[in-house]
């Protein structure tokens, strides 16, 4: 289905435009697939595609399991030296923090809550992955004569700080969530759920609803919120006000625009 309705939407070059505009990366590569080599906006399409994965900037440590390196290497992410705070694996807004056999040592090392507080504020959206499974650090910490009461405390630790770990045994299947859940994030342009906060304040409920719109995290509803104060003055901003805010492009500025005044 999706072929065909690409196959329609590339005869009208309105609705070419308007993929190119507001089409999630998927949209766009679909778009292109459809398309002849000869289309007159095919170029169009894939510098369209090229500047969407180039402004994502995915990369990977190096110091990382060369299984890992290998596979993400091969989908565009740049082998670099990630600095405390960024994970393992980091793309425009996504920090993805991996451990295995470090897990254990993190027990009794509380570095590492630091090192995620760090990672949060560094990225919109972080996520923690164990390639071990649950059962087998169960069994280090027995072997360890360790109480299992620590383990279970220390990943409780982790879900109430918003670090609930994924536990993955296999590398392979490991490479395949961590790279979705990137995808996922990236192409999404929508985020309706938001939780709401325990005895909220005006300022939280403010938050939490601009938190909301397409393609805003805590870091940009942090700058919206220093140029608009209230939502009454979010309300009242223009498309162009709002892609002077770091971090909100044409399309976002327009899309929230359009939010805010709905009918």
């Amino acid at each position: 289905m999706r072929i065909k309705r690409m196959d329609l939407i590339k005869e009208d070059a309105e609705q070419v435009q308007g993929v190119i505009d507001k089409g999630t990366l998927g949209n766009k590569l679909g778009l292109l697939r459809a398309m002849e080599d000869d289309h007159p906006q095919r170029q169009k399409v894939s510098t369209a595609i090229l500047t969407e994965m180039l402004g994502r900037h995915r990369r990977i440590d190096h110091r990382e399991h060369p299984l890992m390196v290998g596979y993400f290497s091969t989908l565009g992410f740049e082998v670099a030296h990630l600095k405390t705070g960024d994970g393992d694996m980091k793309g425009g807004t996504t920090s993805i923090e991996r451990k295995e056999d470090d897990f254990m040592d993190s027990l009794f090392d509380d570095r590492w809550l630091r090192q995620l507080g760090a990672m949060r504020e560094e990225a919109e959206h972080s996520f923690l992955v164990v390639t071990k499974s649950y059962e087998a650090i169960k069994r280090e910490v027995e072997e360890r004569g360790v109480s299992e009461q620590v383990l279970t405390g220390f990943v409780a630790a982790l879900c109430a700080v918003g670090y609930p770990p994924v536990f993955i045994e296999d590398k392979w299947d490991a490479e395949v969530v961590m790279r979705k859940i990137m995808h996922k994030i990236d192409d999404d342009t929508t985020r309706l759920y938001v939780p709401r906060p325990r005895s909220p304040k005006p300022q939280e409920y403010r938050n939490a609803l601009i938190e909301a719109m397409p393609k805003v995290g805590i870091k940009t509803r942090r700058k919206i919120v220093q140029a608009f104060p209230s939502m009454a003055d979010l309300c009242g901003a223009t498309v162009e006000q709002l892609v002077e805010i770091e971090g909100i492009g044409q399309k976002t500025a327009e899309r929230i625009h359009e939010i805010l005044h709905a009918v």
